[in-house]
């Protein structure tokens, strides 16, 4: 059963809540946290077919977009790392409000792992329930200073005005054979969920460029004692590296690529994954 809702005091964030109705019997919460520029819409969309078949087990899931992401209000420029934060705990206070979950199970993809960690971190804390962040391809590593990576007459431009649009960030048309991206600056967008395709057309802000220059990856996923499962490609060999060197991690590995939209077998089995684990129902974190 699903319901459209908006959230916010402006009900400025739109998303989807779906849930069988189990009266007096708690039930987990699933809630996904899409990476850089994802929205809802996207076609064969990871987290799209992921509600749909955990729905289909009966379980409930919300999927919603940020502030400045798909449908919800305002513009992608505008959206930092505290302002996806303020948004989940915005949504995850309004779906509760009335019932609270036995468990909850934050599913973040690339930057939107970040998200999750840090809100289970918050939410935990607050309220007591068990909160298990299920890291997709998280940055587990500090990403390089934004000036080494971007031309300085662009970051000139984006102190400026506040925003630019992310073709001058990486530029670039060759959407499926990169051949005329810059190698680094690709590889920067792409470790935080982005695909060229979706966020080219939309601009980026100061304050998220900002934010990612401060972000300190190893301290935030090595807070707390806990194990949390992490997914990521077979081939992805630097995350896989670092996941078994921070030793806080329950690896799970996509058979054949680096990257789960590399095939959609891969997008199956990373979903297989998340069901096999919220249908455990085990305490991993």
């Amino acid at each position: 059963m699903w319901t459209q809702m908006r959230f916010g005091v402006d009900q400025g964030i739109f998303g989807l809540v779906e849930k069988t109705p189990r009266p007096g019997q708690k039930q987990p919460l699933i809630v996904t946290l899409a990476g850089l520029g994802q929205a809802m819409s996207e076609k064969n969309y990871l987290f799209s077919n992921m509600r749909k078949r955990l729905a289909y087990e009966g379980r409930w899931v919300v999927q919603f977009d940020y502030r400045g992401y798909g449908d919800s209000y305002g513009e992608l420029g505008q959206a930092t790392l505290s302002t996806m934060l303020e948004d989940a705990q915005v949504v995850l206070k309004t779906v509760t409000a009335s019932e609270q979950p036995s468990k909850l199970y934050l599913v973040g993809n690339a930057l939107g792992a970040v998200i999750a960690k840090q809100l289970a971190v918050v939410w935990e804390e607050e309220h007591g329930i068990p909160s298990i962040p299920i890291l997709i391809s998280p940055p587990l590593k500090k990403l390089p200073p934004s000036s080494a990576v971007f031309p300085a007459e662009v970051l000139a431009r984006l102190a400026q005005d506040g925003y630019v649009d992310s073709q001058l960030l990486v530029p670039g048309h060759d959407y499926y054979t990169l051949s005329d991206f810059c190698p680094n600056q690709y590889e920067y967008f792409t470790a935080l969920g982005a695909h060229m395709l979706y966020l080219h057309g939309q601009c980026i802000g100061s304050g998220m460029i900002a934010d990612l220059d401060r972000l300190d990856p190893p301290a935030l996923f090595g807070q707390g004692n806990d194990i949390c499962p992490l997914i990521c490609g077979e081939h992805d060999d630097e995350t896989a590296r670092l996941a078994r060197q921070m030793g806080r991690f329950r690896l799970y590995q996509l058979s054949g690529v680096t990257y789960y939209h590399q095939h959609p077998a891969a997008m199956d089995q990373l979903i297989g994954i998340v069901q096999s684990i919220v249908r455990e129902d085990v305490t991993l974190c």
